[in-house]
């Protein structure tokens, strides 16, 4: 009898364990999305709705800063602690995927029945015939402006590069050295940086590179956006040393008057106190070519236990089902990948997602995207490049041209490994 009792004390014990470890049972989420009052709303959301749905099962969201981002991933996944659902930056993924770290989630679409046609952005997350990842973003970049601080200098928004210029010109000008015309990431981050030069060297007809992968750097057209880049910190009409989270605070704090940024920057201006918020706005960016393309993805690492690749899956299911499609659109004030997200509803509610759609469509006409074709799987290498050289272009008050053909080399040398 007392071994019986036992038996079942073990038993007992045994289900309690069991009940205690799925009560337990942490999904471990990093990204740098974690506190943007933009993206966090919803996914801290979407992260909720899923721990209701799912009562024993939580979300570890922890924050890693976007400039480290990809090292400290790559750092995980290497050392093999990787975290279950894996957020990267679209232009940072093929590195991942070109080692294998990456779930081929094709059987997981194909047993229930995602449809991923006419999904924005979808395409870039093919590799090798494997859908490793699903896009969670496409954009068009905008231009936030303040309307009082180019009234007060007298000067128009901006429709063209030209008229671009005469505005931030005459806004530091009348700023004293308190206000400046324009908002440049100018420091360390190399992705963030790299954007927000491209973002110039296209409006002067550049690519980094052509169709076929072949750096087209020492372009004229390059030569002539890098001098352009060069123009707006020499003349310092940006604040310097700063990066973007810097340069946004500045913008709702009002002494920033034009900000080229994506989407996700409208969620920052209701912090903006209220006397400065009705002249903070959006328009569609002055430059000929918008810079856009793929921001984000989701997927999972090909190491995790299949019990929990099911978990992963479910929750990838759940964050691009229609309704939290929509929510995306309705708490994020951006557009969702998923077709029809944006519902008559949401427009109603948010008319400038139209100024957003815009944008988005032009880019995407364009074929516009932030990682340049020939350097999907050395990004990273290829965007400290350019930042490197661009740096010291400014530091060194060195000839754009004899910089374009340095990165030129380097470029080529990269691929040629």
């Amino acid at each position: 009898m007392r071994m019986l009792h036992r038996l079942f004390a073990a038993a007992f014990m045994l289900a309690l364990f069991s009940v205690t470890a799925s009560a337990q049972t942490k999904l471990r989420f990093y990204s740098w999305q974690t506190d943007d009052q933009s993206n966090s709303i919803w996914w801290r959301a979407a992260n909720k709705a899923f721990e209701d749905a799912n009562p024993g099962v939580s979300i570890d969201f922890v924050k890693v800063p976007r400039d480290s981002f990809a090292d400290t991933m790559m750092v995980m996944f290497s050392g093999n602690t990787a975290p279950d659902i894996v957020h990267l930056a679209s232009f940072e993924f093929p590195a991942f995927a070109q080692e294998d770290f990456l779930e081929d989630l094709t059987p997981y679409i194909q047993r229930d029945g995602l449809d991923l046609k006419g999904w924005a952005g979808q395409e870039k997350c093919s590799v090798h015939g494997k859908i490793v990842c699903i896009n969670m973003n496409y954009f068009g970049y905008l231009m936030f402006y303040n309307a009082a601080l180019l009234k007060q200098a007298g000067v128009a928004v901006p429709h063209d590069w030209a008229g671009y210029l005469d505005a931030v010109r005459k806004v530091t000008a009348a700023g004293g050295g308190q206000v400046f015309g324009a908002g440049l990431h100018t420091t360390a981050g190399a992705g963030q940086y790299l954007t927000e030069l491209l973002a110039v060297v296209l409006d002067a007809g550049g690519r980094w590179s052509n169709a076929a992968g072949k750096p087209t750097i020492d372009s004229p057209e390059v030569i002539e956006g890098l001098r352009r880049w060069k123009l707006l910190q020499t003349e310092k009409l940006t604040p310097m040393g700063l990066k973007a989270e810097d340069i946004r605070q500045l913008f709702i704090e009002g002494r920033v008057a034009i900000r080229l940024d994506g989407p996700w920057m409208w969620g920052l201006l209701a912090k903006a106190k209220p006397e400065l918020r009705p002249s903070l706005m959006v328009a569609e960016t002055p430059t000929a070519t918008p810079l856009g393309g793929t921001s984000n993805v989701i997927g999972m690492p090909a190491s995790l236990p299949a019990e929990r690749k099911k978990l992963v899956w479910d929750y990838i299911k759940l964050v691009t089902s229609q309704h939290w499609q929509e929510q995306y659109v309705a708490l994020s004030g951006q557009l969702a990948p998923r077709p029809h997200s944006l519902t008559a509803e949401a427009l109603a509610a948010k008319p400038f997602l139209s100024v957003f759609q815009a944008a988005q469509d032009k880019a995407a006409a364009q074929g516009i995207d932030r990682l340049p074709t020939g350097f999907e799987t050395s990004y990273n290498e290829f965007a400290k490049i350019v930042t490197e050289e661009a740096q010291r272009m400014v530091i060194d008050n060195a000839d754009p041209a004899a910089v374009a053909k340095r990165i030129q080399a380097r470029a080529v040398a990269l691929q040629k490994g």
